[in-house]
């Protein structure tokens, strides 16, 4: 076999293997890509999830301070209590 197809056989191999090497290198760069976004999608949904714990967290306590309020109040008081109430639903 002459030297320039030894050569050129040899080019065209190395050329073959790293497109491989590119084809494996963007495969993980896709997969790590959708891993990164599912994590920030995590996040997201964690911190959402986060934040409808709070508000009602905050709802249970101002349904308790009307119960309190409640047990102390007339019935005029309780119409007032039972407006304030209603707003919790909202």
């Amino acid at each position: 076999m002459e030297l320039k197809a030894l050569i050129r056989d040899k080019i065209e191999k190395q050329i073959a293997s790293w497109n491989a090497e590119i084809e494996s290198a963007e495969a993980k760069a896709r997969a790590r890509h959708a891993e990164a976004q599912a994590e920030v999608a995590d996040a997201e949904l964690e911190k959402e999830l986060w934040e409808r714990v709070n508000d009602l967290k905050e709802k249970v306590k101002a349904g308790r301070k009307y119960l309190g309020d409640l047990a102390d109040a007339g019935e005029e008081q309780a119409e007032k209590i039972k407006a304030k109430f209603a707003s919790l639903f909202d």
